[in-house]
């Protein structure tokens, strides 16, 4: 089964673009950066792939002194003889060559004709290592995410899938909990494209296990490989109690019960993030555009991926459908999958933030820029009026449009606060997530 990705389009957009640069295609391993590559390269009449995992393919890129050069190079390698104005070349595994790395600006300098996608795991630990650092200016950095919702229920349900980008995301709420189910399902399966593919085709979450633990053994690898032993430490305790500490708010002194330093713990944190492998949400008191964040302040960390997570959490059994995400793990379960969900529609460096009060304990999951608006997302059920943190916010607001992620109905409430102001909620389903712009969009359209 064929989950077909959303980045697909971009890489379109890029082929067919003017004085295209190469694309580096970041992104955590295991989340399908070659797959993507190989299922593109249909677009083409010819397709040229080295692999630098491997020694004598790797070797191909030491001593080259243009462009042309490593280009004739590589085609002697292969014993092909093409067109270049219509070929994709593809180098994977680049963080094992720095000189390849530095070869993207030659590629684009001198045979700026060729299409060129390089793809990586870990390159920040690798760069760091070698001491470099990437093409500024001569290259496209794309980004890629585990799998979201609406990639998996296009591999899942076809038919549904189609009806749910048909639909009016604020009214219709026909096929509700037959996507709830659905997005239960995703949520506790994650995005990681091996394990969803087995899913799919099995049903079984038991055949799900030695794939979740090869990813993390991976990631271990991998910081083992491409750092030094005295880095090595922290970066393996960080990727391995991260997930524990998915939705929560956390401080580097002693993390995840350890007796590490606060400077140690920071810096592994940094490399995981540029590396994508975690996310840290920053706070802001901030309630209009610009979003300043307060870097002192306690960061909310979030993984890589709810499958993951669930998997290192210990979770030994299916949410059923009649399971509410709001309540799971004390609902940071959802914190986790809408934080997943946010960072997967955008094809840039992604970038999380949630509310504080300047002075007390209020504070808003996430907070959200939105065509000139800062939007306050809060993910959980109850009341409209019982949302306190939400009601301080809007108090100070410019503008009275706000969102609630839960399990139930699409929904607008007018509410009021104590001041006499008032503003709109909009109860959103969780399954709403990938489309979250356009549910914004339709929800402010018809609340004006």
């Amino acid at each position: 089964m064929i989950i077909k990705r959303n980045i697909e389009s971009e890489l379109l957009r890029w082929k067919n673009a003017e004085n295209r640069k190469p694309v580096i295609l970041r992104g955590a391993r295991q989340v399908g950066k070659t797959f993507v590559v190989n299922q593109f390269a249909a677009n083409f009449e010819n397709f040229i792939d080295v692999n630098l995992e491997r020694p004598r393919e790797r070797e191909l890129f030491e001593n080259f002194n243009t462009g042309q050069e490593l280009v004739e190079r590589i085609l002697l390698y292969k014993g092909l003889s093409v067109n270049i104005n219509n070929a994709l070349l593809f180098i994977d595994e680049i963080q094992h060559s720095a000189e390849a790395i530095r070869g993207l600006r030659y590629l684009h300098e001198d045979v700026n004709e060729l299409n060129v996608i390089a793809a990586g795991s870990l390159l920040e630990v690798f760069s760091k290592r070698e001491g470099f650092s990437f093409p500024v200016g001569r290259v496209k950095n794309l980004y890629l995410y585990p799998v979201n919702f609406l990639e998996y229920l296009k591999a899942k349900n076809p038919p549904l899938a189609e009806k749910f980008t048909m639909m009016d995301f604020v009214k219709d709420t026909t096929n509700h909990d037959l996507l709830l189910r659905h997005f239960n399902e995703y949520a506790f399966v994650g995005g990681m494209p091996e394990a969803l593919t087995i899913y799919l085709k099995t049903g079984s979450y038991s055949m799900l296990k030695e794939i979740y633990d090869a990813i993390f053994m991976g990631y271990l690898e991998d910081v083992e490989k491409y750092s030094n032993l005295a880095k090595a430490k922290y970066l393996i305790h960080t990727i391995d109690r991260a997930p524990l500490y998915a939705g929560l708010r956390i401080t580097y002194e002693k993390f995840g019960e350890s007796s590490y330093r606060s400077r140690e713990i920071k810096e592994a944190f940094d490399v995981l993030e540029r590396a994508l492998i975690v996310y840290r949400a920053r706070p802001s008191t901030s309630t209009q555009i610009p979003i300043i964040e307060k870097m002192r302040k306690a960061p909310k960390l979030f993984f890589l991926d709810v499958g993951l997570t669930n998997y290192r959490i210990g979770f030994k059994e299916f949410f059923n459908s009649k399971t509410s995400l709001d309540t799971v793990y004390q609902g940071k379960i959802s914190e986790q999958v809408v934080a997943q969900e946010i960072i997967s529609q955008t094809d840039i460096y992604p970038s999380l933030n949630f509310w504080i009060r300047e002075q007390g304990a209020a504070e808003i999951d996430f907070i959200y820029p939105f065509k000139g608006f800062v939007i306050p997302i809060e993910v959980k059920s109850g009341k409209a009026g019982k949302l306190r943190s939400l009601n301080l916010f809007m108090e100070k607001g410019n503008h009275p449009y706000a969102v609630r992620i839960y399990s139930g109905k699409s929904r607008i409430d007018q509410v009021k606060l104590t001041s006499g102001k008032r503003f709109y909620l909009f109860s959103m389903p969780y399954y709403l997530l990938p489309r979250l712009d356009e549910a914004i969009s339709q929800f402010i359209s018809q609340s004006s």
